[in-house]
């Protein structure tokens, strides 16, 4: 790494945790940074690799596929596609023992239902918020 990009790399580092240093992180802000460079797609998440199985085999699902699927999992609170309750939900809702095994066709509807769950919280959350409005006028 040449002097400009250790001196970038460091005003970065510095920007998001106030300290020049990896070394000087915690644990806590070690994470928080790979989250942010995963969130960039600076970073691949090993675990998430694993989860998806053969790429571009056939009928396995495309790369935009699991980005979105990923990016509907963290709006729901999941750590994404590598968390145990997505895989729990696509055991549910597409009848695989494991996301591995979802095809492109039962990974569209998987994300249908992500995308249904998500709307359906937001509904909830907007009820409640009228209903309490209602109950203070």
């Amino acid at each position: 790494m040449g002097h400009k990009e250790d001196a970038d790399y460091r005003a970065w580092l510095e920007s998001l945790t106030g300290k020049r240093s990896c070394k000087e992180c915690s644990e806590a802000e070690l994470a928080s940074l790979v989250t942010t460079l995963r969130a960039c797609n600076a970073l691949e998440n090993p675990r998430l690799k694993g989860v998806k199985g053969g790429i571009g085999q056939g009928d396995r699902p495309t790369e935009p596929q699991w980005r979105l699927a990923n990016e509907l999992c963290r709006q729901l609170d999941m750590t994404g596609c590598d968390d145990a309750r997505f895989a729990a939900f696509a055991k549910r809702n597409a009848k695989v023992d494991h996301p591995r095994f979802l095809t492109k066709e039962s990974m569209r509807l998987l994300i249908a239902a992500l995308i249904a769950w998500k709307n359906n919280l937001k509904a909830k959350k907007t009820q409640s918020t009228s209903d309490s409005e209602g109950k203070s006028s």
